[in-house]
C-alpha cells in the first residue's frame, strides 16, 4: 500500500549539508530562509539590549522581545520603533545633572547636593571626608584625595 502512495522519506537525513547539496532554485531558497532566520534572530537580540538601555522595567522589556519574536521583523520592528522610549537609562542619571550644575550625588542615599555642603540634605550623611594623609576635605564619592592622592579607603 505504501508502494502506492509514494516514498516516505527518513527525516534522520535531513541536515546542512543536504541543503547545500541541492541545486539551481532550491539551493538559493535555502540560502534565503537561512540569511531570514538569521536576521530574525539577530534582530530579537538587538531588541533585548536596547530595550534593556532604554528602561528598566521588565514587562516593557518582555513585550518589546515578544513582539519581534512573534511578528516577526517586518510588522515587530516597525510597531518597537514606535513604542520604545526616546532616552536611554544613562542619560537620566543624576550625575550627568550634578557634573553639570557642579552638585554632589549622597552615596547613602542617591540626593542632589550643592558641591559646598558637608551633609546630605535628605538623609544627613557626610558628603565629605578627611584625607588620612594631608587631613583636607574631599567628596566622598572621590576614590582617591585631589590634594594629595592618597587612595579613598576606610
Amino acid at each position: 500500500m505504501l508502494e502506492e502512495v509514494g516514498m516516505v522519506v527518513d527525516k534522520s537525513t535531513w541536515n546542512f549539508s543536504s541543503i547545500f547539496a541541492t541545486q539551481g532554485l532550491w539551493f538559493w531558497i535555502n540560502i534565503m530562509l537561512l540569511i531570514i532566520i538569521l536576521f530574525w534572530v539577530l534582530s530579537i537580540i538587538w531588541v533585548a539590549k536596547d530595550i534593556m538601555a532604554r528602561t528598566s522595567k521588565l514587562s516593557y522589556q518582555v513585550l518589546c522581545v515578544f513582539l519581534v519574536t512573534f511578528l516577526s521583523p517586518i510588522l515587530g520592528l516597525p510597531i518597537y520603533w514606535v513604542i520604545r522610549p526616546i532616552g536611554f537609562v544613562r542619560d537620566r542619571l543624576p550625575w550627568r545633572e550634578a557634573q553639570v550644575m557642579n552638585l554632589v550625588v549622597c552615596y547613602n542615599c542617591g540626593t542632589l547636593n550643592p558641591k559646598d555642603h558637608e551633609c546630605c540634605l535628605a538623609c544627613g550623611e557626610a558628603l565629605k571626608i578627611k584625607c588620612k594623609q594631608c587631613g583636607k576635605d574631599f567628596p566622598h564619592s572621590y576614590g582617591y584625595c585631589h590634594f594629595c592622592g592618597a587612595p579613598n579607603i576606610d
